[in-house]
């Protein structure tokens, strides 16, 4: 019943919008809504689509969004996205451990990071977790998140969707950028890139610095540096092939860890005769790790990941185009636990094979795929998945969708035994695999000044992995063990307006309703507030090359733990910036965040509070 009343309230605001933004229509035809729906995007479908024609639930964050953005990490970019629950400050080397999309935490595995759809390691809480912090910023062309699950061309951990980190392309013409920053903590960041096509080569480099006195976990004292390169070549073999290589490179030290990246991403793509193309990826990522701190004990190694994939596209007609792939995973771990009964050694093998059909019979657009996944440890397990959309009109869309994923255990989960502040964590290698079943309708609407959309979701988890405490201690500290015992559901609904209210000024409003309840013990899953929001506002006057942006968050209380026995209160969180065009290809940013000095729910905790950062950009470019 509430959930209905929440969509009732919800279509009327949406109507009395459309309404008012009709009447500024009749007003005047000068300003129109700069909107995405023509962009290009490939993670849903593994195909490339425009927004407005994806079957699939996916937002955008564009290159101009970013620019315009108080961002100094990943986290910070997708705070303001509907259903992506982002607790942590705005400052870089933060892990966000706590980050979540539809309820499903990116950091224990149940939501998906990419870097150019490939998988990532590390950044998160420890050796086993995953941090949507993967790059800084300005090495980042665009961001896709694809809501629901995706385990049908994904595999694992990807119940409750993906964030696609799509970093800069290679320009057809040089390009040169470069921008330098610093702010409140010993903050600094800078970094260059250049790129160019030559004659039937093409490349691009980025390399950036950070440094901040917070960092992984944000409420504590940290010294934080960061190195990262960035490297994409491309060679144009034939008319109608492409060979690409992608080299990158990461450096992070905290007080008490480090993280060292590296990844070699070799592609080739095809263009075929009758409307078909065949791709062949590959890549090697590799984690070097040394992570400690007072009270827990140190855990260092290296976890590795290959990765390859034959994906062949076929065009039938105007309105059916199916895919068909082929990927390998093998991940090698080998990580000393400094404790001498404890080093791993292991290694696994994932072979899968998806299917894929895109049916367009207008005004309805289909997606139906599946994919199969064998594990060396686990056995089979089959994901199918069906979208649709529903083109009412030109500017109004209906999508429906449904699916099954399923999440592995973690590292920690299954191998690691370690000390953990106050407890002992104790793994358990006969632990299944999660699955769920995940559900989702939105309804979307386009107008000259106004885009509008509403959706509802859920899923329903079975064999959650949890911690139960056991009757053994070791030196009087208590044992805990990892156990398939629970079933979950997370349901909710997600409401975006985005309009221009008056000519230069743009209004951003979103709502995310959460309810989530724990089958076995009747409590709310942690980290879930109930209600939350986001009201962000654009002014721009561009004779002067000027623009202000502030943007408020607010949460409702939640809870902090499993036994809902400990709460975070209701708390709000708001940044403004000023961006100012100084001369051609020169720009300077000068930034206020936490304005009011919000202690996020937990007055007891040290936070940062309100910081200031400046920014200076350039671009180089001779496109013109």
């Amino acid at each position: 019943m509430v959930m209905l009343k929440n969509i009732y309230l919800l279509k009327i605001f949406l109507f009395c919008l459309i309404q008012a933004s009709l009447a500024q229509e009749e007003k005047t035809d000068e300003v129109k809504l700069s909107y995405k729906l023509d962009e290009v995007v490939v993670t849903a479908t593994k195909t490339p689509r425009m927004l407005a024609k994806v079957p699939v639930q996916t937002v955008l964050i564009t290159k101009q969004e970013i620019k315009e953005t108080n961002a100094k990490n990943i986290s910070d970019l997708l705070s303001s996205v509907p259903g992506i629950y982002i607790r942590d400050e705005n400052i870089p080397g933060s892990s966000s451990y706590q980050s979540s999309l539809a309820g499903l935490g990116f950091d224990k595995g149940y939501s998906l990071v990419l870097i150019n759809g490939e998988r990532v390691l590390g950044g998160g809480m420890g050796e086993y977790g995953i941090s949507v912090n993967q790059l800084p910023v300005e090495m980042i062309e665009r961001i896709e998140i694809v809501k629901g699950p995706a385990s049908a061309l994904y595999g694992s951990d990807a119940m409750g969707g993906i964030v696609n980190i799509i970093t800069k392309s290679i320009p057809e013409k040089p390009l040169f950028t470069s921008s330098i920053g610093a702010g409140s903590y010993d903050t600094y960041f800078g970094g260059i890139g250049y790129g160019q096509q030559i004659g039937k080569l093409g490349f691009y480099a980025n390399f950036n610095r950070e440094d901040a006195k917070r960092g992984r976990y944000s409420a504590s004292e940290d010294d934080f540096t960061g190195h990262y390169a960035l490297t994409k070549l491309q060679y144009k073999i034939f008319p109608n092939g492409t060979l690409n290589l992608g080299l990158n490179y990461d450096d992070m030290k905290w007080e008490y860890a480090t993280e060292k990246k590296y990844r070699i991403s070799p592609s080739l793509e095809i263009n075929l005769p009758e409307k078909s193309s065949f791709k062949l990826k590959s890549y090697y990522y590799n984690l070097d790790f040394d992570l400690f701190s007072p009270g827990y004990t140190r855990r260092f190694g290296t976890l590795g990941l290959m990765q390859a994939e034959t994906q062949y596209t076929k065009s039938f007609g105007k309105g059916n185009v199916a895919i068909t792939g082929i990927e390998y995973i093998g991940t090698d771990i080998n990580m000393d636990v400094g404790i001498d009964t404890c080093y791993i050694n292991q290694n696994t093998d994932l072979l899968s094979l998806y299917l894929q059909d895109e049916i367009t019979l207008h005004p309805f657009n289909f997606v139906l795929g599946g994919r199969i996944d064998h594990h060396s440890v686990y056995g089979t397990e089959c994901n199918p998945k069906i979208s649709g959309m529903w083109n009412i009109g030109d500017n109004t869309r209906l999508r429906l969708s449904g699916g099954r994923a399923f999440k592995s255990p973690t590292i920690r989960q299954l191998y690691v035994f370690f000390k953990h502040g106050n407890w002992w964590n104790k793994p358990n290698e006969n632990l299944e695999p999660e699955k769920s079943w995940g559900y989702s309708a939105g309804f979307e609407q386009t107008l000259n000044f106004l885009h509008g959309n509403i959706s509802v979701f859920r899923n329903d988890i079975n064999d959650i992995i949890v911690q139960n405490e056991t009757d053994e201690k070791i030196d009087g500290v208590p044992v805990r063990i990892w156990e398939n015992c629970q079933k979950a559901y997370i349901q909710g609904i997600e409401f975006n307006i985005n309009a221009f209210v008056f000519k230069n000024v743009n209004v951003n409003l979103a709502y995310t309703y959460l309810d989530t309840k724990n089958f076995e013990t009747g409590k709310r899953l942690p980290f879930n507030p109930e209600h939350s929001g986001n009201a962000g506002i654009s002014y721009k006057i561009p004779k002067w090359k000027l623009s202000f942006h502030w943007s408020t968050k607010y949460f409702t209380p939640c809870f902090s733990d499993e036994a809902n026995t400990k709460k975070v209160v209701d708390y709000s969180v708001s940044d403004f910036k000023l961006i100012k065009g100084i001369t051609k290809g020169l720009e300077f940013s000068f930034e206020i965040d936490n304005i009011f000095n919000s202690n996020y729910g937990e007055p007891d905790k040290d936070w940062l509070g309100r910081t200031i950062t400046g920014k200076l950009s350039f671009l180089l470019s001779n496109h013109e």
